[in-house]
């Protein structure tokens, strides 16, 4: 399937209508849309994915997310995404369409079946606030569908469901977080990618709705107090769900004033070397606050590091506790698989003296009493306990945890998180950050002694007015950094109230009737997750072997074969229990795990490309893919690497939003063989218009 032709007529900066030929084939697989950063790169990504999915955009990854709360709210998006020339000219409406070709599609009345196309097309008109979303036929150009609902079914079936748009359409410098996701959250997003890339996704919503479906009839019968305190449960934790969306939304606007203060940054510091004294040209004024912001980004990714290590102090202190617990549980463990062998033998030897003492016949002229049998019976019962060596692995324990399986997984996540992140990590990530903070102390003082020389009373102006946007930067970042704290505070509520309120369930006296329902629901649910794990041992195999592979051409830590200092030797996938998902596992030489979050950021961005390559060979058709930021915070090696051996080999259609210092003039004649059609946008200071050609055809 690929996605040929794309038109955008008044989205955000595109003016009018802007038509773009995105065919490829088999030996030229990607096309390359170039463009400085703010020209609409990202945007020209939104469009697709907003003619897809319409108002459901918010479900297809966090980062889309973001962008509809830096707006507040979808409506709001929607009204400030008319392109402000066509507003001026009273143009009230916007659309983008899409022409999908290559899939195959069910027979329809109105649907000319030998194309293996449609044309979807979204529309937006600000002054009714009125979406219309239409599928048409490319060649009698009929529309398809009369029923939304009808058009929305045929996207998710036959294009691009939208749980698996997240790995079609994504900004791979962004993406690579999944890399810092924990053994239970990673576990959860490779079940939910697989799922979707395989369709297996209708049976987890199956095995919810089940679950649910338990749950309500556990509620059923419990008493008007246990009704209340189960209510009660379930509303703190919808109350604790709407301040964590308020916090997410006032983070999502406090990164869109960041964005805008930074632009702001940049234009002072080019006012400032434009109006700086001439005779102070050794001095590059330009490089240093470029190198100053690079820093700034660092100092900011190393805070966040450490506030997602500090999370675990507590954990770390309690340790010893955790294990003592962890210890227990598996003697208690012990104890009830010692007292279930004990209460099956006693059963086996109670049938046997039964057999041999109670049930005639007995031997001809037998005088055997009653009080003979009895002596015997209590001697059979001694003789059988020694020599079966019943109940010899109990320990007596002065008290037992109540937990289940989930709580019992989640005390062994926890000392597995703390033993993972080690002492080295977090005074690497310490030390990092003290280094940075200093060259960015000493390269401000050096800007900050240039300027204090300058007489010019407009440079120190726009120096104190820049000294302000960097200040509000940073109070910003703080707010966002307090916010993401009470986030993961009222996350961890939740998870605390739901334990509650499955204790709460625990005690309600279930009636024989809904027992049996219960029961009966139970075994669909043990086949359901038979079926899937049978699905993903069937995948795990190539998984890993796909993953390492990618690994191997891409990251040059893995060095030649001969090589003894190789970063990764081998890659486990496991299968997690109770439906968890799969923990991906990487290995050195020496058959030691390496933990994925002390990677840098550049080799968490191929990690993560490499799991999505390896998902999307799992897949049963092939799927396009829009990159933003393709090559993020690579160093230049894996940035040839990735350049020259991943994206020819990605997909039959790869579309990459790239700046000229990403995809170089000479990556792109690196990989000209493989480039079926490149564009560059350009921009008036309003509007973004379309030029065929990359960088070079323009700047040599």
């Amino acid at each position: 399937m690929k996605l040929s032709n794309v038109k955008i007529s008044n989205f955000r900066q595109y003016y009018k209508t802007l038509d773009i030929d995105l065919t490829t084939n088999d030996d030229k697989n990607i096309v390359i849309i170039g463009g400085r950063n703010g020209y609409g790169k990202t945007n020209f990504l939104i469009s697709i994915v907003w003619c897809l999915y319409g108002r459901q955009i918010e479900k297809v990854d966090n980062n889309f997310k973001q962008e509809i709360k830096k707006e507040k709210n979808y409506d709001s998006f929607m009204l400030q995404s008319l392109n402000w020339t066509a507003k001026k000219e009273n143009i009230d409406t916007f659309s983008v369409s899409l022409l999908v070709s290559d899939i195959e599609i069910p027979e329809l009345e109105k649907l000319n079946s030998n194309s293996g196309s449609v044309v979807i097309t979204r529309t937006f008109n600000v002054s009714n606030m009125f979406e219309q979303l239409s599928i048409s036929d490319p060649i009698s150009k009929m529309e398809i569908f009369d029923d939304d609902d009808d058009k929305i079914n045929f996207i998710n079936d036959y294009i691009i469901p939208i749980d698996a748009a997240k790995f079609v359409f994504f900004d791979a410098e962004k993406i690579s977080e999944i890399a810092n996701l924990s053994i239970k959250e990673e576990g959860s997003f490779i079940n939910d990618a697989l799922g979707k890339i395989l369709g297996l996704d209708t049976y987890d919503t199956l095995i919810e709705d089940i679950d649910l479906y338990i749950n309500n009839l556990k509620k059923e019968g419990a008493p008007k107090n246990l009704q209340e305190q189960i209510v009660d449960k379930e509303k703190a934790i919808e109350l604790f769900d709407i301040d964590i969306e308020k916090l997410e939304e006032e983070n999502a606007e406090k990164l869109k004033e960041i964005d805008d203060l930074k632009k702001t940054i940049r234009q002072y510091n080019n006012l400032i070397n434009q109006h700086s004294k001439q005779g102070n040209s050794t001095f590059d004024r330009e490089s240093v606050s470029s190198e100053i912001e690079k820093l700034k980004n660092k100092e900011l990714e190393l805070s966040e590091r450490f506030n997602e290590l500090s999370e675990i102090i507590p954990l770390a202190i309690l340790t010893g506790k955790l294990e003592e617990v962890d210890a227990h549980l598996e003697l208690q463990g012990k104890n009830e698989l010692s007292q279930n062998s004990f209460k099956e033998n006693s059963e086996k030897i109670e049938n046997f003296i039964e057999l041999l003492f109670n049930k005639p016949p007995e031997p001809d002229n037998s005088t055997m009493s009653f009080k003979d049998k009895n002596f015997y019976y209590e001697k059979a019962k001694s003789l059988g306990s020694k020599l079966f060596n019943e109940n010899g692995d109990y320990q007596e324990l002065e008290f037992e945890h109540d937990l289940n399986n989930a709580e019992k997984n989640l005390i062994k996540d926890a000392i597995n998180l703390v033993n993972e992140q080690s002492k080295d990590l977090f005074e690497t990530t310490i030390e990092e950050f003290n280094k940075t903070r200093i060259k960015i102390d000493d390269l401000n003082k050096t800007l900050s002694k240039v300027d204090a020389d300058l007489e010019d009373e407009l440079i120190l102006d726009y120096s104190s007015k820049k000294e302000t946007a960097d200040y509000n930067v940073t109070e910003n970042n703080r707010k966002i950094g307090e916010n993401n704290q009470q986030i993961s505070k009222l996350k961890g509520d939740i998870v605390r109230l739901n334990q509650q309120l499955s204790v709460l369930v625990k005690k309600v006296d279930i009636n024989a009737h809904n027992k049996i329902k219960i029961k009966e629901s139970q075994k669909y649910i043990e086949t359901l997750n038979f079926f899937l794990e049978e699905q993903k041992s069937k995948h795990k195999e190539s998984l890993e072997k796909t993953i390492l592979s990618e690994l191997k051409i891409l990251m040059h830590k893995l060095g030649s074969e001969g090589n003894k200092s190789k970063f990764i030797e081998d890659v486990k996938v496991t299968i997690l229990a109770s439906g968890q998902g799969m923990k991906i596992t990487l290995l050195d030489q020496d058959d030691n795990e390496i933990r994925k979050e002390s990677l840098s950021s550049g080799e968490k961005q191929i990690y993560i490309s490499c799991l999505i390559k390896a998902i999307l060979n799992e897949s049963i058709q092939n799927l396009p893919i829009f990159i933003d930021t393709p090559l993020g915070r690579l160093d230049e090696e894996h940035r040839d690497n990735i350049t020259k051996k991943y994206y020819p080999a990605l997909s039959e259609q790869v579309v990459l939003f790239s700046t000229n210092s990403e995809i170089t003039p000479k990556r792109y004649k690196d990989i000209s063989s493989n480039i079926s059609k490149s564009y560059l946008l350009s921009n008036d200071g309003a509007n973004t218009y379309l030029r065929t050609g990359y960088f070079q055809s323009y700047e040599n």
